[in-house]
């Protein structure tokens, strides 16, 4: 999508006004720090690379910075996204790949840089800097940058910071304790609505938890906080009922050599419902001990972290090993925060099920906590989890992940007897006209 097929928003609007003069220059009672947070696809992204174009066109040797957290996620996304917005061959620059830089023909620069590599981008002074989804990048090393706005070219040194609402230093920095001088904009989805598919909002309406719908369509941060599944409630937790054979049965597998190995049994039914009905658990475990608990209810697939082929000091290849021993090992998708969404939706749909008993999973997932934030802490990268009592956890991430794509017969489906309708033909020469 071009920036000519962008209708502004009136929160864009706001912020390009509150920068900007009626001749594209900029004002000189413009903060020296604007943060725009909000809800998914609410335009903040695109505002501030149009800004970040306005600075290096509209004056010359300008130095910029463009950040994001991650190489992967600077050269997959926020590269993506400008070079698609502003196509070089149609704004008059040129983009150098090597050097994750684009240069203006007024020698005005934007350096693309990420703070997994953090050296490029603190030995450099800055004219502007722009911080994408700034809430996964660490309070210490936000604060090392403002110390590089030293930049002359343009009349104020500026730093722009957008993201979603998360419970990092970015909400108390914006929300909580903002200081007068910064100033804040809140965005929705909704504000944002022409430029969007017909169904988007609807979509995400109907997939998404209360707490992700106030987070991420209306930009909210009152329902932020560190508990992972806000979802999951009480009646999620059920007596025992009988797991039908035609239901499609699996085990998510999370394995510590140390720690708890955990097993745990799930089940989908034909109505997308999915039922954690059997666990065990054990630290320091053998894998005849893994092997004979797995077999417990009788073979299934078993959905396990792909790290357990790596060959242990001790015990080389349990993954091999288990395998060996006649166990069927599918390699688990391991993008935790899809996964976590994922567990959230079934909770929020009541599609998912744990028996009352398994007081080790219940436990464990009520206990689920994204580290807490603090505004002086070294990692406050993108929501991280808690690494702690939290093996049964992962398995069951593991295994719904796994059950999202598979399709349960129904019982008359099930039951009912395959056909194999005879060839005619065989009996009766070959030749038939009808």
């Amino acid at each position: 999508m071009s920036i000519e097929s962008i209708t502004l928003n009136p929160k864009q609007s706001k912020l390009y006004t509150t920068i900007f003069d009626n001749n594209g220059k900029m004002r000189l009672d413009c903060p020296k720090e604007i943060a725009y947070f909000g809800a998914f696809r609410c335009g903040k992204s695109m505002i501030m690379m149009a800004i970040a174009y306005m600075f290096c066109t509209q004056y010359s040797k300008v130095n910029g910075l463009y950040a994001r957290g991650t190489y992967p996620q600077l050269e997959d996304s926020v590269i993506k996204q400008f070079l698609a917005l502003f196509p070089p061959s149609q704004y008059d620059y040129e983009y150098k790949d090597a050097k994750k830089r684009i240069v203006f023909a007024n020698e005005s620069v934007i350096n693309f840089r990420s703070f997994d590599k953090a050296d490029k981008i603190l030995s450099n002074e800055y004219d502007f800097a722009v911080f994408c989804q700034a809430e996964e990048i660490a309070f210490n090393l936000f604060l090392m940058v403002i110390g590089r706005m030293s930049g002359k070219a343009l009349p104020k040194p500026i730093i722009l910071t957008e993201g979603n609402p998360s419970p990092s230093w970015v909400k108390e920095r914006y929300v909580t304790n903002k200081p007068k001088e910064i100033m804040f904009i809140q965005g929705t989805t909704f504000e944002n609505k022409d430029n969007l598919p017909d169904d988007y909002i609807e979509q995400l309406e109907k997939e998404y938890p209360a707490d992700y719908i106030d987070r991420y369509l209306y930009g909210g941060w009152d329902q932020v906080s560190d508990g992972v599944y806000a979802s999951m409630c009480e009646h999620h937790l059920i007596f025992p009922l009988k797991i039908e054979k035609y239901w499609h049965k699996c085990i998510g597998l999370d394995h510590g050599t140390v720690n708890d190995t955990s097993l745990v049994w799930m089940a989908k039914d034909e109505n997308d419902n999915v039922f954690i009905y059997d666990e065990w658990h054990k630290s320091k475990c053998r894998i005849d001990e893994i092997v004979s608990n797995a077999n417990r209810h009788g073979p299934m697939p078993i959905i396990a972290d792909y790290s357990m082929k790596t060959p242990d000091r001790d015990y080389g290849s349990w993954w091999n090993d288990l395998q060996n021993q006649g166990l069927t090992l599918i390699e688990a998708r391991k993008d935790k925060q899809a996964n976590i969404l994922l567990v959230n939706q079934l909770f929020h749909q009541n599609h998912l099920r744990i028996f009352n008993h398994l007081t080790y999973v219940i436990d464990q997932h009520k206990g689920y906590r994204y580290k807490p934030a603090e505004i002086g802490g070294q990692e406050n990268r993108k929501e991280e989890v808690i690494k702690k009592d939290d093996h049964s956890v992962d398995a069951v991430q593991y295994a719904v992940r796994y059950l999202k794509d598979v399709k349960v017969k129904s019982p008359y489906e099930y039951l009912s007897p395959k056909q194999n309708p005879k060839d005619l033909s065989k009996h009766l020469g070959g030749n038939i006209s009808w």
